[in-house]
Protein backbone atom coordinates (compact mmCIF):
# COMPACT_ATOMS: atom_id res chain seq x y z
CA UNK A 1 0.00 0.00 0.00
CA UNK A 2 1.37 3.40 -0.91
CA UNK A 3 1.55 6.43 1.33
CA UNK A 4 -1.44 7.98 -0.43
CA UNK A 5 -3.45 4.77 0.05
CA UNK A 6 -2.74 4.93 3.78
CA UNK A 7 -3.75 8.59 3.94
CA UNK A 8 -6.99 7.87 2.07
CA UNK A 9 -7.75 5.01 4.47
CA UNK A 10 -7.11 7.19 7.50
CA UNK A 11 -9.45 9.86 6.14
CA UNK A 12 -12.42 7.47 6.10
CA UNK A 13 -11.75 5.88 9.49
CA UNK A 14 -13.76 6.99 12.50
CA UNK A 15 -12.01 7.80 15.75
CA UNK A 16 -13.45 6.64 19.03
CA UNK A 17 -12.37 7.51 22.54
CA UNK A 18 -12.39 4.76 25.13
CA UNK A 19 -12.59 5.99 28.72
CA UNK A 20 -9.89 4.56 30.97
CA UNK A 21 -12.47 3.31 33.48
CA UNK A 22 -13.72 0.78 30.87
CA UNK A 23 -10.31 -0.86 30.81
CA UNK A 24 -10.00 -1.93 34.44
CA UNK A 25 -6.91 -4.13 34.33
CA UNK A 26 -4.30 -5.19 31.82
CA UNK A 27 -5.69 -8.71 31.83
CA UNK A 28 -9.15 -7.59 30.67
CA UNK A 29 -9.70 -7.19 26.96
CA UNK A 30 -12.05 -4.73 25.34
CA UNK A 31 -13.90 -6.15 22.34
CA UNK A 32 -15.82 -4.07 19.81
CA UNK A 33 -18.34 -5.87 17.61
CA UNK A 34 -21.38 -4.82 15.65
CA UNK A 35 -24.81 -4.83 17.31
CA UNK A 36 -25.96 -7.47 14.78
CA UNK A 37 -23.11 -9.81 15.70
CA UNK A 38 -23.68 -9.19 19.42
CA UNK A 39 -27.41 -9.96 19.14
CA UNK A 40 -26.62 -13.14 17.18
CA UNK A 41 -24.19 -14.33 19.85
CA UNK A 42 -26.64 -13.42 22.60
CA UNK A 43 -29.45 -15.40 20.91
CA UNK A 44 -27.25 -18.52 20.70
CA UNK A 45 -26.03 -18.36 24.30
CA UNK A 46 -27.38 -20.71 26.93
CA UNK A 47 -28.82 -19.44 30.20
CA UNK A 48 -26.60 -19.90 33.22
CA UNK A 49 -28.01 -20.88 36.57
CA UNK A 50 -26.21 -21.55 39.81
CA UNK A 51 -27.48 -24.10 42.26
CA UNK A 52 -26.96 -23.82 46.00
CA UNK A 53 -27.32 -26.09 48.96
CA UNK A 54 -29.03 -29.46 48.62
CA UNK A 55 -29.76 -29.11 44.88
CA UNK A 56 -26.11 -28.32 44.13
CA UNK A 57 -24.87 -31.27 46.18
CA UNK A 58 -27.41 -33.57 44.52
CA UNK A 59 -26.30 -32.54 41.04
CA UNK A 60 -22.62 -32.87 41.98
CA UNK A 61 -23.30 -36.42 43.18
CA UNK A 62 -25.15 -37.35 39.98
CA UNK A 63 -22.35 -35.97 37.81
CA UNK A 64 -19.73 -37.81 39.88
CA UNK A 65 -21.64 -41.10 39.50
CA UNK A 66 -22.06 -40.56 35.76
CA UNK A 67 -18.34 -39.92 35.33
CA UNK A 68 -17.52 -43.13 37.21
CA UNK A 69 -19.90 -45.10 34.98
CA UNK A 70 -18.33 -43.56 31.89
CA UNK A 71 -14.82 -44.51 33.04
CA UNK A 72 -15.99 -48.09 33.62
CA UNK A 73 -17.43 -48.22 30.11
CA UNK A 74 -21.02 -48.59 31.28
CA UNK A 75 -22.31 -45.76 29.12
CA UNK A 76 -23.30 -45.95 25.48
CA UNK A 77 -22.51 -43.60 22.62
CA UNK A 78 -25.08 -40.97 21.74
CA UNK A 79 -25.50 -42.38 18.24
CA UNK A 80 -26.54 -45.84 19.46
CA UNK A 81 -28.78 -44.31 22.13
CA UNK A 82 -30.60 -42.27 19.51
CA UNK A 83 -30.91 -45.25 17.18
CA UNK A 84 -32.65 -47.28 19.89
CA UNK A 85 -35.11 -44.83 21.36
CA UNK A 86 -35.20 -41.72 19.23
CA UNK A 87 -34.95 -42.81 15.62
CA UNK A 88 -36.63 -39.58 14.49
CA UNK A 89 -33.68 -37.61 15.91
CA UNK A 90 -31.04 -39.94 14.50
CA UNK A 91 -30.05 -39.08 10.95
Amino acid sequence: MTFFGVVDTIKIMNTITIPKNLIKTKSEDLVVISRKEYEGMKAKSLPVCFLKGKKARSLDKRVEEALKEHKKGKTEKLESFLEKGYSNLHK
